[in-house]
């Protein structure tokens, strides 16, 4: 573990390239996708802090978007040069929020999934619909972790995710495997309210940005990600085929064919 709190996989040579993982992740999530970034670039695949193999948090535990960015910052703050950062869902959020903090550590900037819909009009066709859905899935969630049911609140979430029912059951073995053994950050990811992160603040950005989607994700993804890209400048948008809100296991080898043509650009 890095004196940041995040635990790393570093292998390959070359520029820098972060990867940091979205709610009840670790870096297990991103091997597929590092494996083919590799043969052209130096991959280091974080752990964020409280999650696996890190230490689990405790009840009173600060969990935020700003503190988890402090970690983050921390370790580019590291590199003499800036770093390409890529963030999926919770983790585009904190990258998000580096990038915006010190943008001059960040070679570019890829947004998997982001999260931030403060940027979203609340008259955006479908929004509203999906506001109260994301409304009644946190309010499940949060009543199973106070029954202690975290494992239960963890599948609820990612029912949720990726719109359906059954959506936690059709994940790839290991990857719920992966989610479970996170189950104790279920709650602390709801401790406290996405960053307000204003349309202002991303047309300031000047990083060069990448926002993707998986072509079948749910309407409140799809529309952060439409918002996040219109409001920053020269960003690029993209949709992943094959995959809904977890594209970067459903389908690892179009996300990181994206990647390595956004790169290389930079």
């Amino acid at each position: 573990m890095l004196g940041s709190g995040l635990a790393v996989v570093e292998n390959g040579q070359g520029p820098a390239v972060i990867l940091v993982h979205g709610a009840l992740g670790d870096y297990r999530q991103w091997l597929s996708i590092s494996e083919r970034l590799e043969p052209q670039y130096r991959v280091l695949a974080v752990s964020r802090r409280y999650h696996w193999p890190n230490p689990s948090p405790s009840p009173d535990a600060l969990y935020s978007y700003e503190s988890h960015r402090d970690d983050l910052l921390e370790l580019l703050r590291s590199f003499a040069d800036p770093v390409h950062l890529v963030g999926h869902s919770y983790g585009a959020g904190v990258a998000l929020l580096a990038a915006l903090g010190e943008p001059a550590r960040v070679r570019s900037l890829t947004l998997i999934e982001p999260a931030i819909a403060s940027v979203v009009s609340a008259a955006a066709p479908g929004f509203e619909p999906e506001v109260v859905s994301r409304a009644a899935m946190v309010a499940a969630v949060q009543a199973f972790v106070r029954a202690r049911q975290d494992e239960r609140g963890a599948e609820a979430l990612f029912d949720w995710l990726q719109g359906g029912e059954a959506g936690f059951k059709k994940l790839p073995e290991p990857v719920k495997e992966g989610l479970l053994a996170n189950a104790a950050t279920v709650g602390p990811t709801f401790s406290s309210p996405a960053p307000h992160v204003t349309c202002d603040q991303l047309r300031s950005l000047g990083v060069p940005t990448l926002v993707a989607n998986g072509a079948l994700t749910r309407v409140w993804y799809r529309l952060v990600g439409e918002a996040i890209g219109d409001c920053t400048a020269g960003a690029q948008v993209a949709e992943i085929p094959g995959g809904r809100h977890m594209v970067i296991v459903e389908n690892p080898a179009a996300t990181a064919a994206l990647l390595l043509s956004f790169l290389l650009r930079y």
